[in-house]
């Protein structure tokens, strides 16, 4: 009975006394996950942060022996065999010894997950290898089908909304937005201003008034003119010469292009001792009216400069009497420089996208033998 007692005594104590020590003990693993849980932070957060691979290695494996067996839970255990692997891995190039780390870690927490702050290809590839599992992809953005539903949605219950959005796509499909360059094919119609003058043919095919060349017939006029009345231009403007003309026009900015416009003159004079120049040649920037008016499908009102080659000739007939005193008539021929300078003022009137009819009045200042021409002209553009 004593002795059963005496037992007793032993197996309480024993109770009692490991009662007693149960939170000595547990404190104690508590203190040790917490120092290895510093030394993770600064081995990582500090030493490779800043390359110090082999001060990082130190501190983990410093970390690793101070939980021993069961001094730190399985979690921490299998974080710092990961980041000694990472070292390895991504730090110090040693896949050897990081694939055993992998291990350990691994083997510690089989659920454990790489560190997407410190993982690169080569860790992530070793970590799957060994069986590792990747983080779980973050959840997708909403189908795009959604979105749009629920913008019907915000449309049916904000009409304001709605009617504000629809002009922008309107003018963002405008006929000819995006057209840099133009191509254009022009009619354009000569309009002489002439002064008034007296003499204007002399007799026997000697000159007459400047600029001037008399024509009977198509041929030189030769004969003779009784002095007297007749023999006289009045002021006024007259149809001159008709042309072709092909233009390039490239849009420097929203409102403001460079073109150039080449050309064929028709009605010249007959020939004669001094011939008529055809062809025509100029430059010109043209200013366009409006905020961006090629982005627009109404009018497109511009103004232009040029300067350039031509010639401009017309005719007027002149009525003299020979020296029998009869009435005859005479075609003078007012000739101009070749080269001018002018002002113009036209519309585009766009339609079927790219295609625009452009009608144009023109006033030019002829430099040489001096004039003043005005030009009416019809033409169709092209952008692409």
């Amino acid at each position: 009975m004593l002795k059963f007692r005496s037992s007793l005594n032993c197996l309480n104590g024993l109770v009692l006394g490991l009662a007693l020590l149960a939170p000595s003990v547990a404190l104690a693993a508590s203190g040790k996950e917490q120092g290895a849980r510093q030394l993770q932070t600064e081995a990582m957060q500090t030493d490779y942060a800043e390359t110090n691979f082999k001060k990082a290695e130190q501190k983990l494996k410093k970390a690793i022996a101070q939980c021993g067996a069961n001094g730190c839970s399985k979690k921490v255990l299998g974080e710092l065999h990961r980041d000694l692997a990472t070292v390895y891995i991504a730090g110090m190039k040693q896949g050897g010894k990081g694939k055993t780390e992998l291990k350990q870690a691994l083997k510690a927490n089989p659920d454990l997950e790489l560190d997407e702050d410190f993982a690169t290809p080569e860790l992530r590839k070793a970590f799957k290898e060994l069986g590792g599992h990747e983080a779980k992809p973050e959840p997708e953005e909403e189908p795009a089908k959604e979105k749009e539903k629920e913008k019907d949605e915000s449309c049916d219950s904000d009409s304001e909304t709605c009617l504000e959005e629809e002009p922008e796509k309107e003018a963002d499909s405008g006929p000819s937005k995006g057209s840099k360059n133009w191509l254009s094919l022009h009619f354009q119609q000569d309009l002489l201003l002439y002064s008034a003058q007296d003499q204007v043919c002399g007799s026997g095919g000697a000159s007459g008034a400047d600029n001037y060349s008399c024509f009977q017939n198509d041929v030189p006029f030769t004969g003779t003119i009784a002095p007297g009345p007749g023999n006289h231009v009045s002021g006024g403007l007259g149809r001159a010469t008709s042309r072709l003309l092909i233009g390039f026009d490239r849009l420097l900015s929203s409102n403001l292009s460079l073109g150039l416009r080449l050309g064929y003159a028709f009605g010249g004079r007959p020939p004669g001792a001094d011939k008529f120049f055809p062809f025509h040649a100029e430059l010109r920037p043209n200013y366009g009216f409006c905020s961006a008016p090629f982005e627009s499908s109404g009018l497109r009102p511009y103004l232009s400069l040029s300067g350039g080659m031509a010639e401009v000739d017309g005719k007027v007939p002149v009525e003299y009497y020979d020296t029998a005193g009869a009435k005859r008539t005479v075609d003078a021929w007012r000739k101009t420089g070749k080269t001018f300078a002018g002002l113009a003022f036209g519309v585009m009137v766009p339609f079927a996208g790219d295609n625009g009819i452009v009608p144009e009045l023109r006033a030019l200042q002829m430099f040489g033998a001096s004039g003043t021409v005005f030009d009416v002209s019809i033409g169709y553009a092209r952008g692409f």
